[in-house]
């Protein structure tokens, strides 16, 4: 044991000396580095504005930097995320929406039908058709290509009323093709051009007459393309929403409709297009362009996709308002409290320095950032000026002391009678280096801790283990990154600037000599009070798992994002997932590609009708075309194939029937079975064929053997949509009954949606459970005391176990922004704790020493809480709900923070030393009597004595 204890003593004191010559090496540096900085102070600032013009030069191409595309935002690993990326590969995901009223929708007087011709007609000439099909690229369509798969105009697919209505009239002449290609060239030993003299409408918009025909005869199928959207008695809530004015009980003509564009997953190759802000441009300009006869419609380009590039862009012009805004805020507090414009250039200088660099730095490495970065630099502007603030006021203090001890010191004297002492020169250099260097031992120290555990803390946020979701990590890149500059320049910039400018601070307000006094006397209150507020947050822990929150969230008066909601409402669409349905390891027999069997589509029909009973949810797939377009042949009188749309066709009982005397199937029965069979597998075939490469290419892959079922449902409470998700997962999860065919889960709107918010969830716990870890263990070590490590951090925890208080209010919710809070609020709160904590050691843990570290460092967090809140506060003015909510939850809770560091902290401090005097039956432990308590040995303070001669 003796041999332990004597190495575990050499180990300490190894690591004692070691810490000593780290510090002495330190302390050397920068005495080098001040010494070289004060001597040519004004060579040094040219020198770093112009490293950091370089930066800013690189930075102004910052926006480039910005991804809003929508897959920036799904959860890394999330098997929905994993699917769709997949299916991306091989179909649409990514959807446009263009939103279409007629003027009944706004002036019921006009009471023209949207099936008129006209109408109908313009909305052909929006998607492309056979009339136009030799325009300009803006007066072709957006789709003018049906057979590119995406490749020439970067539209794969197009659905819509018109799409339909061109499908339908040009499909009997692709039928008559179909039926010589793959019935009569088969079984007619002569050489046919099924291509050739096939009569049939075209793909375009056909007369009045036609069009109303295709209508009568869908019996009921464009119910859920068109929508009449009027609301004729604003008095009755007819669909009891509890909105009187958004009722369609409608005045009997059909106002709306959209247009759905499937878009390339990659618009760039097009050579055209190099993303989809690009391709949803060009929509928007062949809408712009059309030709006067056809501006008789409102049109408003809309879908996810969209919606996201416009609430970017608006984010985007958020954070170029807020900067000054926030810039201005911070100096006109700043001035307030100190008095002074130069202390405002001290403080924002390294900061404004600092964002330029963190600008640069983006770009020069290539940091893919998202619309999130706004949030970023409210919250750098506040910390660094919290850093200079910190430094700065330290210098002051410092010297200040040491001119009151030289005045009190000659005081003395002069009442002795003795020679009075020289009273350092304010502005001597080596005076002002000295302090400088004085700052560095203490308050530098603390600055250093603070910026490396909020360096620590916002790591956290890097780590894509931890964090699934990109945007926060970008985020946190971020904010590493300017808080590392910050820091480097603060060190540098603060003393020089401060001797350039001649600074010198007033004095604190002697309030805060009684304010330090008050977590000492009233710690008890504090800690009660603490501890029941603490304990109401912690039983509102629900209040965090509320489901994340969309158009409620989003800035106001993006027309988009009005459309898409409207769209939502009224075609209870607006959300669209998807499954797929594979049959490339079923043996295919008939020489076709594999989903072109019929048990192949009875097994897809059977899956689709099941999740078409689930609430709220409807399916389109290769099926549903089938079901619409209208099949017919005639081959003798009496004897024909089908009596409706090609999926009955493909159905007729007569295909199976061996009853001779059949009276439904009269002649079917002279026809042998086995041959009817072969009939039949060929009529799936000319099923397929008779729709149009657009319809195929929107539901199949190019390979044939997978199919895709499109699920449409309404955006709604993910709560709701989430067990809408499980019942579907269910059903997809038994599979298929037809062997060696298997059905994927869902992926796109819905799984992404709750992965997303399960996503943010799990990060916001995560990452503030982690980051609470952290810091604890680097505070334990860098005060080499756990005890300290831990106190320090229970004033930031609190708070965060505050949070949920605040979410309690029906305007703030959980989103992608405050899912950071936990971490940012460890990393900017801890600094607080950690300035108060250090101080207190400094001045020793008794009653005298806490109450005098409180009116100290009490009142710099003061003024930096107050700048930080100032600059963050900013962030009110933000026309985005979902930034303003954050950054009020930020302004609150570094608020709090401010409060537990300077109130909290102390009070447990001295709680712990009231309650060990009672044990150990010493006298109370409070006593400001003489200035001096004893606590423990290594917090007390040596003192030189130095005799003097009065005759000197």
């Amino acid at each position: 044991m003796k041999s332990e204890a004597s190495g575990l003593e050499i180990a300490l004191e190894q690591l004692s000396l070691t810490n000593q010559r780290v510090k002495k090496w330190a302390n050397l540096r920068l005495d080098g580095l001040y010494s070289n900085v004060l001597k040519s102070p004004g060579t040094i600032l040219i020198l770093l504005l112009v490293i950091t013009g370089v930066f800013a030069q690189q930075g102004m191409s910052f926006q480039q930097q910005i991804d809003d595309d929508v897959e920036i935002f799904l959860p890394d690993g999330a098997p929905s995320t994993e699917l769709l990326l997949e299916v991306r590969t091989e179909w649409s995901t990514d959807l446009a929406v263009i939103y279409i009223q007629t003027p009944n929708a706004f002036n019921t007087a006009d009471s023209t039908n949207i099936t008129e011709e006209s109408f109908l007609r313009e909305i052909s000439w929006i998607e492309g058709d056979s009339t136009n099909i030799n325009s300009d690229s803006r007066g072709r369509g957006i789709d003018y290509d049906k057979f590119d798969h995406g490749r020439k105009d970067g539209v794969l697919w197009i659905i819509s009323p018109a799409q339909v209505i061109k499908e339908i009239n040009s499909s009997d002449g692709r039928f008559n093709e179909a039926l010589c290609a793959n019935i009569v060239d088969e079984r007619v030993p002569l050489t046919i051009d099924c291509s050739q003299d096939q009569t049939g409408g075209d793909y375009s918009i056909p007369d009045q007459d036609r069009i109303d025909q295709i209508i009568e005869e869908s019996d009921g199928g464009f119910d859920t393309l068109f929508k009449d959207t009027n609301d004729m008695d604003p008095t009755v809530d007819s669909d009891g929403d509890g909105n009187y004015t958004n009722d369609m009980d409608g005045d009997g003509i059909w106002d709306t409709t959209a247009i759905v564009v499937g878009m390339h997953h990659d618009p760039s190759i097009t050579n055209e297009y190099s993303d989809f802000s690009e391709l949803l441009n060009h929509f928007q300009d062949v809408i712009d362009n059309r030709p006067t006869e056809y501006q008789n419609t409102e049109m408003t380009v809309t879908g996810l996709t969209k919606v996201l590039e416009d609430i970017s862009d608006a984010i985007y012009e958020d954070l170029l308002m807020i900067l000054p805004f926030s810039v201005l805020f911070t100096i006109l507090i700043i001035t307030f409290l100190h008095r002074s414009a130069k202390v405002v250039v001290i403080t924002g200088t390294p900061i404004m320095m600092a964002l330029a660099i963190t600008f640069g730095t983006s770009v020069i490495l290539d940091i893919t950032l998202t619309p999130m970065i706004v949030a970023t630099f409210p919250i750098l502007i506040g910390l660094g000026v919290d850093y200079a603030l910190h430094m700065v006021n330290r210098i002051e203090e410092v010297r200040r002391k040491e001119m009151d001890k030289a005045h009190d010191e000659n005081e003395r004297r002069r009442k002795r009678g003795a020679r009075e002492l020289e009273v350092p020169d304010l502005w001597d250099l080596d005076f002002y280096k000295s302090c400088v260097m004085e700052m560095t031992r203490s308050t530098g120290v603390a600055v250093f801790l603070s910026a490396l555990t909020t360096i620590v803390g916002f790591s956290v946020l890097i780590a894509p283990a931890i964090v699934p979701i990109s945007p926060i990590r970008s985020v946190g890149i971020t904010l590493v990154i300017g808080i590392f500059s910050t820091l480097i320049l603060s060190i540098v910039l603060v003393p020089t600037l401060s001797w350039l400018l001649k600074f010198n601070k007033r004095s604190n307000p002697s309030v805060w000599r009684n304010i330090g006094k008050l977590p000492v006397r009233g710690f008890l209150i504090l800690l009660v009070l603490t501890a029941a507020v603490t304990s109401y947050g912690i039983a509102n822990l629900d209040e965090m798992n509320k489901p994340i929150t969309g158009s409620s969230e989003a800035p106001d008066g993006i027309d988009s994002l009005n459309s898409l909601s409207e769209y939502s409402r009224q075609f209870s669409s607006g959300q669209t997932s998807l499954f797929i349905y594979d049959a490339a390891e079923r043996p295919n027999l008939n020489g076709t590609e594999n989903i072109r069997d019929l048990p192949v589509l009875d097994s897809m029909d059977l899956i689709e009708g099941a999740i078409d009973q689930v609430d709220e949810t409807s399916t389109t797939s290769i099926i549903t075309f089938l079901k619409t377009i209208p099949a017919t042949i005639t081959l003798a009188d009496g004897v024909s194939i089908g009596d409706g749309s090609l999926w009955d066709m493909l159905h007729d009982p007569c295909w199976e029937s061996q009853d001779i005397l059949d009276l439904n199937c009269p002649g079917w029965t002279l026809i042998p079975v086995s041959e009817r069979e072969a009939l039949r597998k060929d009529m799936v075939n000319v099923a397929f064929d008779t729709l149009s490469e657009e319809v195929r290419s929107m539901l199949l892959n190019e390979g044939g053997d997978k199919a895709i079922v499109y699920v449409t449902q309404p955006y709604m409470n993910l709560n709701v949509a989430g067990g809408l998700r499980d019942e579907i997962d269910g059903i997809l999860g038994d599979g298929p009954v037809l062997l060696n065919t298997r059905t994927s889960l869902l992926t796109g709107g819905l799984p992404v949606s709750l992965d997303i918010n399960d996503g943010i969830h799990d990060t916001q716990s995560k990452t503030t459970i982690i980051t609470l870890l952290v810091l604890t263990i680097l505070l334990a070590i860098v005060f080499r005391s756990p005890r300290l490590g831990i106190y320090t951090m229970i004033p930031v925890a609190v708070v965060i176990l505050w949070q949920p208080l605040l979410m309690q209010s029906g305007d703030v919710n959980v989103n992608i922004f405050t899912a950071m809070i936990g971490t940012i609020v460890f990393g900017i709160g801890v600094d607080d704790a950690i300035h108060v904590m250090h101080r207190i050691q400094e001045e020793g843990e008794s009653p005298h020493g806490i109450a005098s570290a409180i009116e100290e460092t009490g009142q710099t967090i003061f003024e930096t809480t107050i700048t930080t809140v100032s600059g963050i506060g900013a962030g009110f003015l933000a026309a985005f709900p979902g930034l303003e909510n954050f950054f009020m939850l930020m302004c609150l809770l570094i608020i709090f923070a401010f409060l537990t560091s300077s109130f909290l902290l102390p009070a447990i401090i001295t709680a712990e030393h009231v309650a060990r005097a009672k044990i150990n039956g010493h006298p109370s432990w409070i006593d400001f009597g003489d200035g001096i308590a004893v606590a423990k040995p290594e917090v007390m303070k040596s003192l030189d004595a130095i005799v003097m001669d009065d005759s000197l």
